[in-house]
This record gives C-alpha cells, structure tokens and sequence, in this order.
C-alpha cells in the first residue's frame, strides 16, 4: 500500500514538473512571403522557472504554429525582407574578452543553408560591436502613412518620448523588421520598428528602435503584407 502511493505521489509530481515546463505563447506575428504559399511567424514563449524564448519560424499557411513543435530561424533581425528565394538576416554573438577588447562592425562569417527551399543567409556579428553602433529608442505619434514596396513613410509625427519635444515631417523606414500591435476589432495600437542599417559592404550603420503610435484611428487592413509583420491573436484557455 505504502509502495502504490508513493508510485501516485512520483507520477503525480512528475505530470506538475512536465506541465511547468510547456512553453506557452506570450505573443506571436506574421508575415506573408510574396508569392507563396509560406508565411513566417515571430514568437516570444514563457516556460516554467520563467524561462523564456523567442525567434522566428517558417511555415505553410495552412499549418497551425505549435511552440513545442518548430525549427526556427538562426537569426535575431532581418536585414531585407523575405522571398520565396532567400532570407536574409543578423545574429550577434559574444566573443572571448580578448576578441571583444577589439569591436568589429562586419560579419564575422555568413552562413548559407536551406530551409524548405528557400536560401537562408545568417550574418553573424560580434555582439560588442553590434551594440556599440545602437542609437537607442525614439517614441512618435504620427497622422499619416504611405508605402512603397520596401519603404513605409510616416507624416507628422510628434515625439512623445524626450523632455524637448521634436517633431519631424517624415519618417522613412525600411520594411525589415516591422511588427503592428492591435486593439480589438483589427484597431491598430502601435507600430514596433527596429531599423536595422547595414551599409552594402555589410558593416553596421545603425540600428533604432521605434515605437509609433496613429493619432487616428486605423486600420489593420490598410497596411500591406509585404514587409510586415502582423499580430495574431492568440486564444487564452
């Protein structure tokens, strides 16, 4: 008797260890891939003993995105936006004291491999020197946009960040690394922005973080897809 509930009490704390461990989905986006039946989702998951992940994986549109089931992408940006033949993007990673005293603002190496058909190319960056060219965050509230197919332009926009308040009359970004947050009914919150700049011999420009917020109210829907990624809601149990 003693033994079967000892067998009970392991199995029971067993199945409560296994069930903390289960990732589970804090926030996810999508993009479509131009001409394709592939799309590309941006995850950030919690586990149990608050570990936590985040990255990108590609999919076919008619798959269901399982966090315990992906292979993601080897990269933390995007430095062009993805097609049906190649994606392009950054990872950065820390070196050695002895490396790192030196920065280093070109690739360390460029990894070439294929995923579902596609050329994926991982530019590896030293960490210290990827860092050390971040010009920080910058918050704005902007009236009005257009795009063209891979820029997006923000008109009038107000910051709403700093203690001198700056106004600007245009905003162009680069579709890259573009998420768009929603309220209920497809109403857009605001627009998450990493403006990563690489120069065309690859050595790092720049790279910005902005936060833009409509002043009106908008639309998911009059974004496009191309370029962008989009906020998917995400049922709670």
């Amino acid at each position: 008797m003693e033994y079967f509930k000892s067998f009970i009490f392991i199995t029971i704390l067993i199945l409560i260890v296994s069930c903390d461990l289960k990732y589970k989905t804090s926030e996810l986006f999508v993009q479509k891939i131009e001409n394709s039946s592939k799309v590309i989702y941006k995850y950030d998951a919690w586990g149990g003993h608050d570990s936590y992940k985040f990255g990108y994986v590609i999919l076919d549109s008619t798959d269901v995105f399982d966090i315990e089931n992906i292979d993601p992408l080897p990269f933390q940006y995007f430095d062009a936006i993805p097609t049906i033949r190649e994606i392009s993007g950054v990872i950065c990673e820390k070196l050695d004291d002895e490396i790192e005293a030196k920065k280093i603002f070109v690739p360390l190496e460029i990894k070439v491999s294929d995923e579902q058909g596609i050329k994926i190319k991982t530019k590896i960056f030293q960490n210290e020197g990827f860092l050390s060219r971040n010009q920080g965050y910058k918050k704005y509230q902007f009236e009005t946009f257009k795009e063209s197919r891979d820029s997006i332009f923000f008109y009038n926009l107000n910051d709403i960040q700093s203690m001198e308040s700056e106004h600007l009359n245009v905003l162009k970004l680069k579709k890259t690394n573009i998420f768009i947050r929603t309220k209920s009914l497809n109403i857009v919150s605001f627009l998450s922005i990493e403006d990563l700049k690489l120069s065309s011999k690859n050595e790092i420009i720049s790279n910005i973080r902005y936060d833009l917020t409509p002043k009106n109210k908008t639309d998911i829907s009059n974004f496009s897809n191309r370029g962008i990624f989009k906020e998917v809601l995400i049922k709670k149990h």
